[in-house]
């Protein structure tokens, strides 16, 4: 596979079409997953998929090593997913006050360190995430599942800190009452 994946790279940086459609193949549908987590539905993901693609194409010329690929396509989809976040959805920063208040009352209850919860399957997992506001949504998939501090977060979506730290226990306070909710309705 790291040799098709060298000549993959190298005919995307010629800008054969063969080659750009045989990278969208192998790659497409783990990157779908990616985007499907940053929004509320699938037409929305397949949008960001491909708008993601036209900057992998476009960029590809960028890439030095052909070992480092996935990382690189990883990255640029995240990329475009919060830029997505950022123009298409009110990031709204909380008062102060109210923040630090929360922050406290937060930090008393995350001593837990198993998961409740039974085993979900993945579909059952991503919607409870689509179902989170966008601000959280992205904040838990940053931090949670691509775990970027939260120092980086903050950078990458305009917030403060403390900002990102309320917005993530708050996800993982409504994640949980979701999936108490499923597990109370089998």
């Amino acid at each position: 596979m790291k040799i098709e994946l060298e000549q993959i790279v190298a005919g995307c940086q010629r800008k054969d079409p063969k080659a750009q459609k045989r990278l969208y193949e192998v790659f497409a549908p783990k990157l779908l997953g990616l985007c499907m987590r940053y929004t509320t539905c699938r037409d929305e993901a397949q949008d960001l998929l491909h708008d993601g693609f036209i900057k992998i194409f476009e960029s590809i010329g960028t890439l030095g090593n052909a070992n480092t690929l996935e990382h690189w396509l990883h990255q640029i989809m995240t990329n475009t997913c919060i830029d997505y976040i950022r123009q298409n959805c009110q990031i709204q920063y909380s008062d102060l006050d109210t923040e630090e208040k929360y922050l406290l009352i937060a930090d008393e209850d995350d001593n837990e360190t198993a998961s409740p919860y039974p085993n979900f399957t993945m579909e059952q997992i991503v919607s409870a995430i689509q179902s989170l506001p966008a601000q959280q949504r992205a904040v838990f998939n940053l931090c949670e599942v691509e775990e970027i501090k939260s120092r980086q977060a903050a950078q990458m979506l305009g917030l403060t800190e403390s900002n990102i730290r309320q917005q993530l226990k708050r996800a993982k306070d409504q994640l949980r009452k979701k999936l108490n909710n499923r597990i109370k309705t089998i």
